[in-house]
């Protein structure tokens, strides 16, 4: 029988990223213009001379996800040969969708297109048929291959070294094989990983803001549309008041109740919602445009992702492309450690198709029809969507088009409640995985953090979204989720070291099968505090959540 451990919060992690979030909180108040001038300054720094690590971490993780799979190591079972999986796939890849694609695909997949087609690189025409292309393709890398790439390489460095290296649950555990090799010590109660969970807990509180604001004013522009309220101050207090708290009961719940629930809820409402846009808009031209956009995005990938628009001093690659890296950089290695216990069972080759595969599928169908639609609707006349953008604002320009759609009330509702189940599935997993990494005693045994933390961690990300809302907009969002990344990037980067010498010689770390067939009481490189007895795939005797 497995003893539950007692959980404390730590005091290193949890209390200087509180105060962090809580004193930018306390500027933003008291100096507004203060800052928004320091986000700005600070955002122009980084895309300026540090932008190059993003576009080059982002590629570097494409490749190390492919020479994973390919090697011994996509055969390796997480947890060893005899772990059993918590969660069937069907419930595991709707999970992992859900929780990745967040509320950033509902709203860009239509918005987006247009801001390219209005303002493409240096060189190309605005609204042409070329502006066009170039949008579909830049959609299809956006929201498919450039984030699933930086957030499956986390996925893979942590889930081997929690599982079958047998390392703690902390970020720092993705580092693990440097670690190791440098005798750095990564124990729960150690210095190092606190120091370092902390910085990535607050990068991370920057990148859920840009989410939960983009999901708000969304939200905002539905209830335009649906009541006449604006989307103005008022309106977004009271939709972050509900999400935050439909969120928090959701997160209260546990890993495998309301967010499995909600996960299989979530992505039916996406199906039904993709069917019906398909049927009813220009069905053609979505699957002809699908398909040259996709052809054009693999024929010059490489390119593509590490653009950085540096000849032509065009600022577009820095604004979007390298901006989007630093934007999910600020999530990846957290979400990894949420992510990565979903897979225990199976094996690594399961873990990239379930985290990389079948989410890069998804989304470029997504885009293929909600950013195909946009399109069509600009380049043919029905709509001048870039008016509108200009003028009423991005989350506008989403419900102008619904409005000149067969069946427009039932597809707003749809997309509403898309948008809402996006949001509480997003925040239930990153709350769960933020509260769990400031406390001690988390085990696959044992997931769960103290509700309070929960709560407060829920409380004050929709706070300070509130704050970012009214100061800033959707631009200084954009400067203060990019900052978030900076830090984490250096982290996935060691992961891709870390990933690539484990392929390189499996067996060296794979500590449980090695300990399995030695029958080894212990193995060097097990942390001291931490047995795995249990800890391989035991949830509730091993079964499959179905």
């Amino acid at each position: 029988m497995i003893e539950k451990k007692s959980t404390k919060i730590r005091k290193i992690t949890f209390w200087p990223a509180f105060i962090l979030l809580f004193g930018s909180l306390v500027y933003s108040i008291v100096n507004k213009e203060g800052f928004y001038a320091m986000a700005s300054a600070a955002n122009t720094w980084v895309l300026n001379n540090l932008g190059w690590t993003y576009s080059l971490t982002s590629f570097l993780c494409l490749t190390t996800i492919a020479a994973a799979y390919f090697s011994p190591l996509g055969n390796v079972i997480l947890g060893g040969k005899d772990a059993k999986p918590i969660l069937s796939k069907t419930n595991w890849a709707t999970i992992t969708l859900c929780t990745a694609m967040a509320a950033g695909a509902l709203f860009w997949g239509i918005v987006e297109p247009i801001y390219h087609m209005a303002a493409p690189p240096v060189g190309m025409e605005p609204n042409s048929w070329e502006s066009a292309k170039f949008a579909m393709e830049t959609m299809v890398l956006h929201w498919s291959i450039h984030p699933y790439s930086l957030y499956t390489l986390p996925v893979i460095a942590f889930a081997f070294a929690f599982f079958n290296m047998r390392k703690p649950f902390s970020v720092t555990s993705q580092l693990g094989v440097l670690t190791d090799k440098f005798h750095i010590k990564t124990e729960e109660k150690n210095v190092f990983p606190q120091i370092l969970d902390t910085v990535l807990l607050f990068a991370m509180g920057l990148g859920i803001l840009g989410v939960i604001c983009t999901g708000t004013l969304n939200m905002g522009g539905a209830l335009k549309e649906i009541t006449g309220i604006q989307s103005k101050a008022a309106a977004w207090l009271i939709i972050l008041g509900f999400v935050t708290v439909c969120f928090i009961v959701s997160s209260i719940s546990g890993i495998h109740k309301g967010i499995k629930l909600l996960s299989n809820l979530n992505v039916a409402v996406y199906i039904v919602l993709l069917a019906l846009i398909f049927i009813l808009g220009p069905t053609a031209f979505m699957i002809d445009g699908t398909v040259e956009a996709v052809g054009g995005t693999l024929s010059d990938l490489p390119a593509k992702l590490l653009t950085t628009g540096a000849y032509a001093s065009d600022p577009w690659a820095k604004s979007w492309t390298v901006f989007y890296a630093g934007s999910w950089g600020s999530w990846a290695p957290i979400s990894a450690c949420f992510l990565a216990r979903l897979g225990v069972g199976y094996k690594v080759k399961d873990l990239i198709k379930i985290n990389f595969g079948i989410p890069i599928i998804f989304n470029i169908v997504w885009s293929g029809v909600f950013s195909n639609l946009a399109i069509n609707y600009q380049l043919t006349g029905k709509l001048d969507l870039i008016h509108i953008l200009n003028t009423e604002g991005a989350e506008a320009t989403i419900y102008a088009i619904f409005r000149e759609m067969p069946g427009a009330k039932i597809i707003v509702v749809l997309f509403f409640a898309a948008l809402l189940l996006s949001m509480i599935t997003a925040m239930d997993s990153t709350t769960n995985s933020i509260a769990a990494l400031s406390t001690t005693g988390i085990s696959p045994e044992e997931q769960e953090a103290p509700v309070f933390l929960k709560i407060m961690w829920g409380t004050i990300f929709a706070v300070l979204s509130y704050i970012m809302l009214t100061i800033a907009g959707i631009d200084g969002i954009k400067m203060v989720s990019n900052l978030g990344g900076l830090p984490n990037i250096f982290i996935i980067a060691g992961g891709i070291v870390c990933v690539l010498i484990i392929a390189c010689n499996v067996d060296k770390y794979n500590l449980v099968d090695r300990k399995a067939e030695s029958g080894e009481e212990d193995l060097e490189g097990e942390t001291g505090n931490e047995k795995q007895s249990g800890r391989i795939g035991a949830e509730k005797e091993g079964s499959v959540i179905e």
